[in-house]
């Protein structure tokens, strides 16, 4: 049976990058799938193409390469009585604040991962996600603050958690779990029945984060990128 697979060119990552960027779909990261991905890249002048697959996907077939575990993490909604005041709602005045959080603070993920990705245009891509977030594209940001500042932000999209950083000079100081709580209380009392978050599989410290909040891992996928 030959493998089904689909692929679509993605505009505003090409865009942004500087290069066009699409992305594969597949059940699976055969040679075969490979070896068509390759052709339609070369046929629409792709210059990444993006692929997330199960674990169980080959590694490096026709050039594709891991560059990241995407986890998934669960938690079942249930009434959250304490959250703390450190944390707020986004105000206009914080935006500028979370830029500069954003461009160091998101360093394990897959386009850092991949050298072919211009490391101040990955700094910026986080800059822009959470400027976008702020202006309406996020159902919700919070914001934790410290000595009165902005000090880390989360937001939320629909029943899950998108982005969520601390600034370097305020970790250990349990900003991150604040925000989660104070997100968990925002998706509880929204009427969610449960409410997911996405993170890096090297990204240890994240994870204890999520599972002392209660959540649970369902997923683990892989990211492959091929350069062509």
């Amino acid at each position: 049976m030959t493998d089904v697979c689909t692929f679509e060119v993605l505009p505003w990552d090409s865009e942004f990058f500087g290069f066009r960027v699409g992305r594969l779909y597949a059940e699976s990261l055969t040679p075969e799938v490979a070896a068509e991905a390759k052709q339609w890249c070369h046929d629409n002048d792709i210059s990444c193409l993006y692929f997330l697959g199960t674990v169980e996907s080959m590694d490096k077939p026709g050039g594709f390469y891991f560059v990241d575990e995407r986890v998934t993490c669960r938690w079942d909604a249930r009434p959250v009585e304490k959250t703390s005041p450190s944390v707020r709602p986004f105000e206009p005045a914080d935006l500028a604040a979370l830029q500069v959080i954003a461009r160091s603070s998101h360093r394990d993920t897959r386009f850092y991962r991949d050298p072919e990705f211009d490391r101040d245009r990955c700094d910026e891509l986080y800059a822009t996600w959470i400027t976008r977030s702020c202006q309406g594209g996020a159902d919700t940001v919070l914001v934790a603050t410290d000595r009165g500042q902005p000090a880390g932000y989360l937001t939320c999209c629909g029943n899950s958690i998108g982005l969520v950083a601390i600034a370097e000079s305020a970790r250990g100081r349990g900003l991150g779990t604040q925000l989660v709580t104070a997100a968990q209380r925002y998706f509880y009392d929204s009427g969610a029945v449960c409410a997911d978050v996405v993170t890096q599989g090297r990204n240890q410290a994240a994870r204890a984060l999520y599972l002392r909040c209660g959540f649970r891992l369902v997923n683990s996928q892989h990211w492959y990128h091929l350069h062509v």
